[in-house]
């Protein structure tokens, strides 16, 4: 197959992908995130099955320190993909507020220390990994117009597999935009 053909493939799947959105119920979300010790940024993909409930998948980078002790520390990043499934716990048609409640599978990456292995103070910094399990996140939606919110999500992220932080607690504060 040639680059152009290969090229306008993907162009057409991109345009329809656009077109079914357009004519669905979607929206995406784009925030930057606090995190313990650090700071991120995550963006989302909401797809609304009914007025109360929607699927999400949203994509996570996270930058912090880790301090085992006060004399070593070491710099590490997760990126992680989430997908959830979200409903309606409260929601004032009138004043324009929805809280959500979600969850669900979470996997990523975590490179510690830049993929540097060292020992400094007696500490030894653990190896990069795979990070797997699970999240549940509280979304409130203050709705600005009809296509436009704001959002603010407190999402929990639990691996067990991780060998710095097994629980992660990300803040949030961003906007949606809805495709209609």
């Amino acid at each position: 197959m040639s680059k152009r053909n290969v090229f306008s493939l993907v162009f057409l799947i991109l345009f329809m992908s656009i077109v079914h959105a357009q004519r669905s119920n979607a929206s995406f979300g784009v925030l930057p995130i606090y995190k313990v010790n650090g700071y991120g940024i995550s963006g989302n993909f909401n797809y609304y099955h009914n007025a109360t409930d929607y699927f999400q998948i949203s994509l996570v980078a996270a930058f912090s320190e880790e301090q085992p002790n006060s004399a070593a520390a070491f710099p590490f990043e997760d990126y992680l993909v989430n997908l959830g499934y979200f409903t309606t716990v409260l929601t004032s048609t009138k004043r324009g507020i929805s809280i959500f409640f979600g969850g669900g599978p979470s996997l990523g990456y975590e490179i510690i220390n830049d993929n540097m292995v060292e020992v400094s103070f007696g500490v030894q910094t653990p190896e990069s990994t795979w990070v797997y399990r699970a999240f549940a996140s509280f979304e409130m939606n203050f709705y600005l117009t009809d296509s436009l919110s704001l959002i603010v999500p407190t999402t929990g992220i639990y691996h067990y597999n991780s060998e710095v932080e097994e629980i992660k607690l990300l803040l949030g504060l961003g906007i949606r935009f809805y495709l209609n």
